[in-house]
């Protein structure tokens, strides 16, 4: 096992000077000409298959001008990471080896960064001449009409349709309802066996036993603690000097103590009277139509809460903020399935009068034991998730070079991460796959505010601040895969996770409610920095962390056995975090996140993080923005919508380092000056274009074309501005 490399406070690189020492070393060692007081950073953002047609085009472009050769490191998060991902799989020396077997010894043709080897082609190379070149032009092509044909990629075809992808959810959330079902029957059974709650009377024997006890329990621990504060505080009157702070101590030690616990008992009997609120509902209220109103509130809280992601189209349901709606729909699910939980005790307990208990005792064990056998990543939505991605965006070159329908990834799916660190093309950039580490519970006041920390994915280390850095070939055994790290960086809908720390499923209710039902993207990793053998072997399971993490919410932090990572846009969307951290001297970023409004908010999150935690000033003005922005009257008879006067901006990077100075290129996906004919004409047909909302991720050819062009032609505009030539010398 390697040893975990730790958070140092403070530093020229913000803590990570160990771990970056011996990842330039690596560097320096691999990449001709690498000078780690230079470094050169593309970026990719999050946006989902959007970004991964547009940043495709944009790479096309820079290998198109022989630019891309020149780039230490790519910086993907998100569906940056699926395009990210699909050039370090198709950079690796891994489907050559799967090719070179289908040929019978005959070496496939490796893959560059260059205009003549770029995975995908250029539309600036020439016709091949010589038969191998033609080889790999064929096979580029290839992989450029695979990736066209599969931008629908969560419903392929081949037997994995709509249906397949509704079943999954389906499983997720029957799990769910059985577990929370189970864990509520055996709790009211608890409180039926014990005489705290009566078949037949809906409040009194509850009131008459615990409730009363709870009450005057809660009374006597404030009045003893008031007794404990007034003595103390007497006492000190008649003390002087080193007594008299001695004293003064005590009293701030009881207070943060009894500030510190007094909630846990005010909790249980808050659950203890919430329960007793639905025994009452049940028999009172409902007089036998328990189940059907249960099963309504169940049913109409998910209709809410569903509406609450969502803006509704219903003109009454404009009026309830989508907060509110997410939040009433996730308390009347709870409430109905609280419900029918008292509701299906009361039915056994006249059944099984005699066994009702032990029978619950026993199915809940057995339950129980059934969940920690069972592996929580690969029975969640992230599998049915990560394998899509994999199959459209990293296929089985062989099949493909047969000219056979690929729609299996089976290479690919036994490539770790780490094995990009072995061989290779030396001229292909580091890969930084960028996710975040879900710290809600964090014992740090910034991870805790933030919600998380940034936690990268490469080939040697995986870590993050908050957690040191791990060897990636010890982090988790070895077994984190290319396509897993790709799915992580791209977990869009988890529980405790939302856009820069904010959004509804960061509510504890609503998060609760997701982690019941398993519903997340997200994926349990070993902490890194348990860095024995034994604690990287251990299996997340549904048991723990999955039904842990609701029962002891406290877990979520940095020292946990167990860490959830989710979508790296809820950190920061633009993959520029690390690349600042490593005070690269240009950084081109791709931003295609959808913000019709142009607002900047992806932009905003990464300087504001990068100036507080790194201490950088990005110098961008307004009036750079502003360029970007379609803005003015259009032209008469040409177009009836406004276009941007350019679609990137050029704005210096502040280091106070002591060294050079850098700049960052910022290229949004807007529609500007100069563009072809072709991309307009797709405007006037889709007028969102290209902002179409991120929710859309069933792209079809000609959606895909129309990003991946735009990406090509703001590309080659950049190239040709003859300010930009001299930071590509």
């Amino acid at each position: 096992m390697g040893n975990c490399i730790r958070y140092k406070p403070s530093g020229l690189y913000a803590g990570a000077e160990d771990m970056l020492e011996r990842e330039w070393q690596y560097l320096e060692q691999r990449r001709p000409g690498f000078d780690r007081k230079r470094i050169r950073g593309l970026a990719f953002s999050g946006g989902g298959i959007r970004s991964a047609s547009f940043c495709l085009g944009v790479a096309q472009a820079l290998a198109d001008g022989d630019r891309l050769r020149h780039f230490d490191y790519l910086s993907t998060v998100s569906g940056g990471g699926y395009i990210g991902g699909a050039l370090s799989w198709l950079w690796s020396e891994r489907w050559r080896e799967d090719a070179t077997q289908r040929d019978a010894g005959e070496e496939a043709l490796p893959l560059g960064v260059g205009p003549e080897d770029f995975p995908f082609g250029t539309r600036g190379r020439r016709f091949p001449r010589d038969e191998a070149a033609r080889e790999r032009s064929r096979l580029q092509s290839s992989l450029l009409r695979h990736l066209r044909q599969h931008g629908k990629y969560l419903t392929p075809g081949h037997g994995i349709t709509g249906w397949s992808l509704f079943s999954i959810v389906l499983r997720s959330l029957v799990m769910g309802f059985l577990s929370l079902m189970l864990l509520a029957m055996t709790a009211f059974a608890a409180f039926y066996f014990f005489g705290l709650f009566d078949p037949q009377e809906a409040t009194s024997v509850f009131f008459r036993s615990l409730g009363a006890w709870l009450l005057v329990g809660f009374v006597a621990l404030q009045l003893l603690y008031m007794l404990a504060i007034a003595w103390l505080k007497r006492s000190k009157q008649h003390q002087v000097g080193r007594r008299r702070r001695s004293g003064a101590l005590w009293g701030y030690r009881l207070r943060r103590w009894f500030e510190t616990w007094i909630p846990r008992p005010l909790i249980l009997a808050l659950i203890a009277y919430g329960m007793a609120l639905i025994h009452w509902l049940q028999l009172s209220v409902l007089q036998g139509m328990a189940l059907e109103a249960g099963s309504i509130s169940a049913l109409l809280g998910a209709v809410l809460g569903v509406m609450g992601t969502q803006s509704s189209k219903t003109a009454w349901l404009k009026i309830i903020p989508p907060r509110i709606k997410a939040l009433l729909g996730a308390g009347l699910m709870l409430l109905g399935l609280l419900v029918l939980a008292d509701f299906a005790v009361d039915r056994m307990i006249a059944a099984w009068p005699d066994c009702y208990f032990p029978a619950l005792l026993l199915a809940a064990a057995g339950w129980g034991l059934l969940a920690w056998w069972l592996p929580i990543n690969n029975i969640s939505i992230h599998r049915y998730y990560r394998d899509r991605l994999m199959e459209a965006f990293m296929p089985d070159i062989a099949r493909l070079l047969d000219g056979r329908s690929v729609h299996e990834a089976r290479q690919a799916n036994q490539t770790g991460v780490h094995e990009l660190a072995e061989g290779g093309n030396p001229e292909v950039p580091y890969h930084l796959i960028n996710t975040n580490l879900i710290l809600v519970e964090s014992k740090i006041a910034k991870f805790r505010g933030r919600g998380g920390d940034n936690f990268i994915i490469s080939p040697l280390y995986s870590g993050s601040n908050a957690t040191g850095w791990l060897e990636t070939r010890d982090f988790c055994k070895g077994g984190i895969t290319l396509p897993t790290a790709v799915a992580i960086s791209g977990a869009a809908a988890n529980p405790d996770a939302g856009v820069a720390g904010k959004g509804l499923t960061i509510h504890p209710l609503i998060s609760v409610l997701m982690s019941v039902f398993n519903l997340r993207l997200g994926y349990w990793v070993n902490n890194p920095d348990k860095d024995s053998e034994r604690a990287q072997q251990r299996l997340a399971n549904y048991l723990k962390p999955g039904l842990w993490e609701i029962l002891r919410r406290k877990s979520l932090n940095e020292t946990a056995d167990y860490l959830q990572l989710s979508d790296g846009g809820h950190f920061e969307n633009l993959a520029l975090y690390e690349l600042f951290r490593r005070h690269a001297r240009l950084i081109v970023v791709c931003d295609a996140g959808a913000d019709p409004d142009y607002r900047f908010d992806d932009l905003a999150n990464a300087l504001e993080k990068a100036r507080v935690d790194f201490g950088i000033d990005v110098e961008l003005k307004r009036e750079d923005l502003m360029r970007l922005s379609p803005a003015g009257k259009p032209a008469s008879g040409e177009r009836d919508y406004a276009v941007a006067e350019r679609a990137w901006v050029s704005t210096p990077i502040r280091y106070h380092d002591g060294h050079e100075d850098g700049t960052l290129i910022y290229i949004k996906t807007t529609l500007c000056e100069g563009l072809s004919a072709e991309l307009h004409g797709y405007k006037r047909a889709h007028p969102q274009f290209p902002d179409e909302t991120t929710a859309d991720q069933f792209f079809d050819e000609v959606q895909f074309e129309a990003y991946r062009q735009l990406g090509w032609e703001i590309g080659q505009k950049l190239l040709s501005d003859p300010e930009l030539a001299r930071l590509f010398a």
